[in-house]
Formats: structure tokens, C-alpha cells, sequence
């Protein structure tokens, strides 16, 4: 009889969070039809001489090739969000070929759509064949190493949660939501963020702490994100370029400007980026009213993004740089950004955040 009570409830409960998921997939699926594909164009890539990527060649989405896209990732994201939905244990791979963001907003968009009772587990335990996420070596667990641990491993008869469901998180996506729907993609964000996520890596809490105290605190923040101006990172912007240098100047200037015009002098310009070039023509732009953390890989747009180095120069401190920097642009009155991970992630951890997209 006890058995019997207990599928009961079991049945119920799949069925109540039946309908919860389908609701949920509906709109997921209609979102990935209005957005896919999530490149700007078609393209192929070489290696140069440094090991980074040159474009070969690039070229429109066909109407043929959307529409098949878009059939695709429609059904695909329809069956994957109603099946995460009514999963009671559920384990979220890292994705090996992306960077730390991305995992996270990855981790973000799961758990916002599982059932309120399942058991969830992060599995960033570093495998060895990794592409993009090397912070490390083979065994490390970087969720732990960074982030409160949300469950531990569940059951075989789990729920691998390894596809994308909002695609206003990938790619051109990005740049998908404006206006009152973007604000209220950030608060929704938000709460999931207050609900399952909570850093505690020591290391990333004091640099945080320090750096406001000594630059941040009390003054206006003006928060800069600038991404290596290489050909993939291009292909991933709405219009197919990473702004300029001057673009992103012009835009500090002008707020700069305001700031002005209101009287408000005591301000500050914190400068997250992995463009090794960037770094100088910016302190030349803004002197010492330029905050950037030194001790932090950068890159060139000729060279592989840091994040795709090899075996042996990424560490865990490359991990908590990322999310240094993220954290202090969240904390930041103004971001002027172009599409990307760092960016959408500060943006949720602060909805109050003015965001400038150049």
C-alpha cells in the first residue's frame, strides 16, 4: 500500500510539472525560431602563424539554411526544455569548447527551468579534452573551486542538461533583446542568480573587496568591457564587427561629458578586457582615471583567446580573473560593452546596470 501511495504522488507530480515545462518550452522553443542562427554568417577559419584564426571566407545565411536552422533548434530546444523540466535530478555538464561565462550562463539557464524540488548538480570536473575550459588540469572541479557546491552528483538516472535553451544567451543572440524585454530578461536572471549562485572563492571576494574600497566606492563608475577584436569574436556581434578602440572612447567621452554637465567629478573607469592592445591607447585616452587590474593574461586578435590556450598556461587564477572582472563591471553605475559573456553576466548580477552597447 505504501508503494502504491508513493507512485501516486509520483505520478502527480510529474503531471503538475508537466504542464509547468510545457508552458516553459513553448516559449523557449519560440525564442530559438526568432533568433537562430546565432552567427552572423556563414564562415570557415585556418590557423595562422600564432596559433590564432583567420577567416577564409564568410557569407550570408541562405534562406534555405536559416529555415533549416531554425526548424532545428526549435524542435531540439522544445523536447530539451520540457525534459529538464519535469526531471527530478539533474546534472549540468561543462561545455568544453566555451569559456568560464558562458558555462556560467549555461548553469544560469538551467536551473531557472528545473522543477523547484529536483536535485541539480554542476559537473566541471576537468576531463582532459577540454577546448575552451583548461582552467586547470585533469581531475580539478572548478565549479568547487570557485562557487558554492548546489548538489552533489545525483543518481545514474539523471537528466544530462548539456543543450542550449535561451538563445538570447548565444551569440548574436545577445544583441536579440532591447528595451523593457531586455530589462526584464535581467531581473528574471537576477533572482535565479540570488537563488543558486553564491562565489566563495576567497581569492576573487578580496580583489573584489579591494578594489573597491581603493577605486570604486563612493564614486560614479563608468565599467568597460572590451573584447579581442579577432575574427570569431566578430562573427558573434549582430553586425558582424567588434567596435573599434575609437567607438568605445567616443562613447566613454560623451558620458564623461554628462557627468560633467551634472557637476559630478569624483568618478572612475574600470577597464575589464583581454586585448593585450587595448590596454595602452585607452590609459592614453583616460590617464589615471583608467582602473585595470594588472598580473592578468591578455591576448592579441592575431593569437588564440586566452581561454583556448594550451594545456599548462591556464590555471585556476585564470578562472577567477574572468570573474573578478565580471563582478567589478557589475558593480559599475554605466557598462558600455559589445556582445558577450562577461557582459550579459554583469548585467544580470546588477539589472540596475546602464548598459551602452557600441
Amino acid at each position: 500500500m505504501r508503494n502504491y501511495s508513493h507512485s501516486v504522488v509520483r505520478i502527480l507530480a510529474l503531471v503538475r510539472w508537466t504542464s509547468r515545462a510545457a508552458v516553459q518550452a513553448v516559449f523557449d522553443a519560440g525564442r530559438a525560431w526568432v533568433i537562430v542562427p546565432t552567427y552572423f554568417g556563414r564562415a570557415t577559419y585556418a590557423r595562422n602563424a600564432n596559433g590564432g584564426w583567420c577567416r577564409r571566407h564568410r557569407r550570408p545565411f541562405r534562406r534555405k539554411e536559416v529555415l533549416k536552422l531554425k526548424i532545428a533548434a526549435t524542435r531540439r530546444t522544445f523536447i530539451e526544455s520540457i525534459k529538464l523540466g519535469v526531471a527530478r535530478s539533474v546534472v549540468i555538464p561543462r561545455y568544453a569548447e566555451e569559456g568560464l561565462l558562458a558555462n556560467l550562463l549555461h548553469v544560469l539557464e538551467v536551473v531557472r527551468r528545473v522543477r523547484p524540488d529536483a536535485g541539480v548538480h554542476v559537473d566541471w570536473v576537468l576531463k582532459g579534452t577540454e577546448i575552451g575550459f583548461r582552467y586547470g588540469d585533469r581531475g580539478d572541479d572548478i565549479w568547487a573551486r570557485l562557487f558554492l557546491t548546489l548538489g552533489s552528483r545525483p543518481p545514474a538516472t539523471t537528466h544530462q542538461a548539456g543543450s542550449r535553451l535561451d538563445f538570447a544567451f548565444w551569440g548574436t543572440g545577445r544583441d536579440h533583446l532591447t528595451g523593457r524585454r531586455l530589462q526584464k530578461h535581467r531581473h528574471v536572471y537576477h533572482s535565479t542568480v540570488l537563488r543558486w549562485l553564491e562565489v566563495t572563492n576567497t581569492r576573487v571576494l578580496e580583489e573584489i573587496r579591494q578594489t573597491c574600497v581603493q577605486f570604486l566606492d563612493g564614486r560614479f563608475c563608468i565599467g568597460i568591457h572590451r573584447r579581442v577584436g579577432n575574427v570569431r569574436v566578430a562573427d558573434l556581434q549582430s553586425d558582424g564587427k567588434v567596435p573599434s578602440l575609437e567607438l568605445l572612447i567616443k562613447a566613454v567621452d560623451a558620458i564623461l561629458s554628462i557627468l560633467t554637465s551634472k557637476d559630478i567629478r569624483d568618478h572612475a573607469i574600470f577597464l575589464a578586457t583581454d586585448d593585450a592592445e587595448a590596454v595602452g591607447p585607452l590609459k592614453r585616452a583616460f590617464g589615471s582615471r583608467l582602473i585595470v587590474r594588472g598580473n592578468v593574461q591578455r591576448t592579441t586578435s592575431d593569437a588564440v583567446e586566452v581561454h583556448f590556450s594550451d594545456w599548462g598556461r591556464l590555471s585556476i587564477t585564470d578562472a577567477e580573473d574572468v570573474l573578478v572582472d565580471t563582478m567589478l563591471l557589475s558593480k559599475c553605475d554605466v557598462l558600455v560593452h559589445a556582445s558577450s559573456s562577461v557582459s550579459t553576466v554583469a548585467s544580470i548580477m546588477n539589472p540596475a546596470l546602464t548598459l551602452i552597447r557600441v
